[in-house]
């Protein structure tokens, strides 16, 4: 009888250990999770604080530009009409001034007009959700460049993506979800505009074998929208922004 007595106390304080321990381990899971919980919090208010101060700071910076853009807009204007008005009143700054107009369209700060070339892209509005690389449905910087090159190519005498006109300085290239061209964000569609003979345009563009592969081939495969339209009055703004250039030189063959 005490044998049988002296197991059960064996199995009661067995007992005890284990559920004392288990309780210790619940308790310690209580924690860590409450720990990775409020940790996690903390991280995503951060980030959430960061990410606002930074979209905050774009804009800003955004209207800052585009404020400097209109002023530098209205310097020119300006100094255009000195320039018109110095013309008159001294002959021998006639011929000058005619140089200067013509230095002023090939560097693309004039509004150019004409015939030209407009062609449109756009991402696909619903494309396939299980793709693994939902890139392929999208319009990129790469894209653009290869219209945009091909129609210089073609004989365009003035371009311009969204109404920022290319000049010699414009670059086109990823800036996240936008391409951004002359510090401009811009977003789907993008309209390239090509003032030039519309014929020898449209001809260079199916010439050109990787322009015909992705305007005929790539675009229908994943959907991309594509439009290429003749205009008979065409218009392409001069560019606006400034003009940072401390060095440059002629490329071989070039005038």
């Amino acid at each position: 009888m005490e044998n049988i007595i002296l197991s059960r106390g064996v199995i009661s304080l067995k007992i005890n250990w284990h559920l004392s321990l288990a309780l210790v381990c619940v308790v310690l899971g209580v924690l860590l999770a409450t720990s990775f919980n409020t940790q996690q919090r903390n991280e995503e208010a951060l980030n959430s604080t960061r990410k606002k101060n930074l979209i905050e700071t774009i804009h800003e910076l955004e209207k800052s530009r585009g404020k400097l853009e209109s002023e530098i807009k209205g310097e020119r204007a300006q100094i255009a009409k000195y320039e018109e008005l110095a013309a008159k009143n001294q002959g021998i700054l006639t011929s000058y001034t005619k140089e200067l107009n013509k230095v002023k369209t090939a560097a693309g700060l004039v509004q150019a007009k004409g015939r030209g070339l407009a062609v449109t892209l756009a991402d696909n509005p619903q494309y396939p959700k299980d793709d693994p690389n939902p890139n392929n449905y999208v319009i990129h910087d790469y894209d653009i460049r290869l219209i945009v090159n091909t129609l210089w190519v073609g004989g365009a005498q003035a371009i311009s993506v969204n109404n920022q006109r290319l000049i010699s300085t414009s670059s086109i290239r990823c800036a996240g979800d936008f391409i951004l061209i002359n510090s401009t964000r811009l977003s789907s569609p993008y309209t390239i505009k090509a003032i030039g003979n519309p014929d020898k345009l449209k001809s260079a563009l199916n010439e050109d074998a990787s322009s015909r592969q992705f305007l005929n081939d790539v675009a229908k495969f994943y959907g991309l929208k594509v439009s290429i339209d003749q205009e008979n009055n065409m218009s392409i703004n001069g560019y606006n922004g400034g003009l940072l250039i401390d060095k440059a030189s002629v490329v071989g063959g070039g005038k």
